[in-house]
């Protein structure tokens, strides 16, 4: 698991009144918004909504392969900037590999 403080507070991430430019890559599967951040670290968040699996468990997991996914490839310390991943209901589908490859497309 990804700690605490690499994780992004995803209830601030594009707050009304913030100047900065969020950049926003989409595909079939997921949905990535960036923007700058002023630390020497990137941060990462996930959502992972209710359409995507009725299932806790399931949805749970699919949040711990993208947080597991960014520490192994070391993601986090590359520095100033903040993703949110968006997961679609059609992720549920793809295996694990098909899920940590098409992340890796979409931040790099």
């Amino acid at each position: 698991m990804l700690a605490k403080k690499f994780r992004l507070p995803i209830q601030s991430f594009g707050r009304p009144g913030s100047n900065q430019k969020i950049k926003i890559v989409r595909s079939e599967y997921f949905t990535v918004k960036s923007k700058p951040n002023d630390l020497g670290f990137s941060r990462f968040g996930a959502v992972v909504s209710r359409k995507v699996s009725k299932s806790a468990v399931r949805r749970n997991k699919i949040k711990r392969m993208i947080f597991n996914f960014v520490r192994l490839n070391k993601l986090h310390l590359k520095p100033g900037s903040d993703f949110l991943i968006i997961v679609s209901p059609k992720t549920s589908q793809l295996a694990k590999n098909e899920i940590e490859e098409k992340i890796n497309f979409l931040i790099s």
